[in-house]
């Protein structure tokens, strides 16, 4: 019996060491919205419609970054951004930044742009913007995520010819869904079956 408790100890000691042995955890964004009245109608967008929007993207997404502002924001490009309207979805390769709460160009939250050319020098490009929460602790350099859940009402949206560097400006409502998933390394799920495993067998013995 005192083997068996001893073994149990050992076996609870791996089980909390295998608990914070997590790979990259990753944040998850699903955005669901309705645009506003005298929106363009575009092959993305249209007065009155609804569209979806979800991306995901390492809570330490340090490999990504693009560009950065201490103490403003940060970028990350390129992101895949999961976009459904009208009974159709598509991927949009984006650009997508993140704000501080303080920032002087948005109040937090996060901004999605995107350009039907790569390299936006002509053709049309979307921006939504997303103004909320922070999305994020640490400095813009060596960001973590910490994805939340808001309302945004009344965000601007804006459509940019580039050929003529004219813009269509409108809003929309949605809301934002942003949720952490962490999965165990394989590693930590061996670990654990083995002390499982041998815990039956220990059990199997003494019987």
């Amino acid at each position: 019996m005192k083997q068996l408790v001893v073994f149990l100890a050992i076996l609870i000691g791996l089980a909390g060491f295998s608990s914070p042995a997590l790979a990259d955890s990753t944040a998850n964004y699903s955005i669901t919205g309705t645009y506003s009245a005298g929106t363009l109608s575009t092959a993305l967008s249209g007065a009155g419609e609804s569209f979806a929007m979800n991306f995901s993207l390492p809570t330490n997404p340090v490999a990504l970054i693009a560009d950065l502002q201490l103490g403003d924001d940060f970028y990350v490009y390129p992101l895949n951004v999961t976009y459904s309207f009208g009974g159709s979805t598509s991927t949009l390769t984006s650009l997508v930044a993140f704000y501080a709460a303080t920032s002087a160009s948005q109040p937090g939250g996060f901004f999605v742009d995107y350009c039907v050319n790569p390299t936006c020098t002509d053709n049309l490009e979307y921006q939504w913007t997303f103004a909320g929460p922070q999305q994020y602790t640490g400095n813009e350099d060596n960001p973590t995520l910490v994805p939340t859940s808001f309302a945004s009402n009344g965000q601007g949206f804006t459509i940019f010819n580039n050929t003529t560097n004219a813009g269509s400006s409108s809003s929309f409502n949605s809301t934002v869904n942003g949720r952490p998933v962490s999965t165990p390394e394989p590693s930590s799920l061996l670990l654990l079956g083995a002390g499982l495993a041998g815990l039956a067998v220990l059990i199997k013995f003494r019987s």
